[in-house]
């Protein structure tokens, strides 16, 4: 008898324990649902504290500073799943703490720094990867639920605010005034930042309306995602839009060969997906000549177009005499006041690159040269975030390249530890889909690796996504989703088996 009633409290001592650490995972997770979700209200906060405030610190540095914090010590001393990933993951974050420590004392102590400017240094270069480890592995304790339509909300928050904004006047230009370029950012402050999340947030809006049902909510949310990326002026939403919908539509025409070569079947409507892409697309294309982005293209890039159809056409034929005489044609005589400079016809490669990159290769030699000049000890730790230039004269400026700002300002080790995280999970991602390549032919897969390689391209080129807090929390849920779809969709599939049972 007695060994019964001990065996229900045991049971009731289970199922108690069982409840509450159900309800501390449901916390958890509302917690971090809670801070994705305040994203754009934290960067319209920091636009105004920016504007309109002389402080060394913001509000959004600050939220997510915070953040960044809890994400390391839980997934140090809190939640410890002993799976070996697991494992490289924590010793990771051990490593990234230690070479923090180092940096900062190194820094601080032999040269004549500001101790703020490095810190918020650290924290927007390091935040990218230490809140993928902690989300990681926060992940496998109980799964992020990351739907599409999650994201195109994120994304509706963006763009709504940049168009109320716009048309009741009170925007913010996406450029200085003093620079030539047209374009709003809206209530936001950084128009790099901002066309980036736009940029990496459009492959799910759009897959959101091909795999739904249209409604009024998302037509204004691919309306304002279209609008946003044309009159905010800047290449890179511009770019990250017409590119989803370029390789949506290659996608398209390659597994749609591919299944029928194969007799594969698949759930893709491949009608519906076309019909959506290519609708988008001329919308898109009817905007873009009256839009900001197109004067600011013609701008910046108009004479290597020029040089280019100029090329094409060939050289056109300047002596009368080959030319056909209309026998009623009166024949006039003009002698030229001076000669007609001519165009030069060859593209420099230089020139097209700098054109591309804003000419940020130039701001990376000169950082180059200074790291190649520089110590042993600065080449494994780097150079920090405030670089003398030229004696007497530092500064704290990005190249805007952001894998080159990581590998000269940290150095040998910290750009190891930087990407050790990322480069992982991204292997143990591609291992998993040469193994059931299957996973291709689901929409989501192709949707959240449109997002990161968008992130990514955007990050090695413009900069401002792996090294922007801001920013970089989004390509963090494009890679935990894809986990859990691609590495993950086979336990899924199990506990919804089991649950039916």
């Amino acid at each position: 008898m007695d060994d019964k009633i001990q065996f229900i409290i045991n049971i009731y001592k289970k199922y108690k324990l069982f409840k509450e650490e159900k309800m501390s995972n449901i916390l958890e997770k509302k917690f971090i649902y809670l801070f994705i979700i305040l994203q754009p209200i934290l960067d319209l906060l920091t636009s105004f504290m920016s504007r309109n405030m002389d402080l060394p610190l913001t509000i959004g540095i600050v939220a997510r500073s915070l953040f960044m914090v809890y994400m390391f010590m839980y997934a140090l001393f809190v939640y410890r799943p002993q799976g070996r990933i697991y494992k490289y993951s924590r010793w990771i974050l051990v490593g990234i703490g230690v070479y923090i420590i180092t940096f900062l004392g190194y820094t601080l102590l032999s040269k004549d720094t500001s101790i703020i400017t490095e810190i918020k240094g650290v924290i927007k270069l390091f935040y990218f990867p230490i809140v993928l480890t902690g989300l990681f592995i926060i992940n496998e304790k109980d799964r992020l639920e990351i739907s599409n339509n999650f994201l195109m909300y994120l994304l509706l928050g963006y763009t709504g605010v940049i168009f109320i904004a716009t048309i009741t006047g009170t925007y913010f230009r996406s450029y200085n005034e003093y620079l030539y370029g047209l374009g709003t950012v809206g209530w936001f402050f950084a128009a790099n930042e901002i066309g980036s999340i736009i940029a990496i947030l459009t492959p799910f809006t759009i897959i959101n309306i091909i795999e739904n049902k249209l409604n009024i909510v998302n037509i204004i949310s691919i309306i304002l995602c279209i609008l946003s990326s044309l009159y905010m002026g800047t290449k890179v939403p511009f770019i990250g839009f017409i590119g989803t919908l370029g390789i949506l539509m290659v996608y398209t025409i390659f597994t749609y060969i591919f299944t029928r070569i194969k007799k594969i079947s698949t759930s893709l409507n491949y009608k519906k997906i076309s019909v959506c892409v290519i609708t988008i697309g001329i919308v898109f294309c009817g905007l873009f000549y009256k839009s900001p982005v197109y004067k600011n293209l013609m701008f910046n890039y108009g004479h290597i177009v020029h040089k280019i159809v100029k090329f094409i056409e060939g050289p056109k034929d300047k002596n009368p005499a080959t030319k056909p005489m209309n026998p009623n044609e009166e024949i006039v005589v003009v002698e030229p006041d001076e000669k007609e400079p001519e165009i030069n016809m060859h593209i420099n490669q230089d020139d097209l690159v700098g054109s591309l990159l804003s000419n940020r290769t130039a701001v990376a030699e000169k950082i180059k040269n200074i790291y190649k000049k520089s110590s042993i000890v600065e080449k494994l730790i780097g150079l920090g975030h405030v670089i003398e230039i030229e004696p007497g004269v530092s500064t704290d400026k990005t190249i805007e390249m952001d894998q080159l700002d990581i590998f000269y300002r940290h150095g040998i080790v910290g750009t190891i530890l930087y990407f050790g995280q990322l480069i992982m999970l991204m292997g143990i991602i591609i291992k998993s889909l040469f193994r059931n390549s299957r996973y291709l032919l689901d929409l989501d897969v192709t949707t959240c690796i449109i997002s990161i390689l968008l992130g990514i391209a955007i990050a090695f080129s413009s900069g401002h996504v792996l090294t922007a807090p801001a920013v970089s929390i989004f390509i963090i849920l494009s890679i935990i989703k894809l986990y859990n779809k691609v590495v993950e969709g086979n336990w899924y599939e199990n506990f919804d088996n089991n649950a039916d049972v």
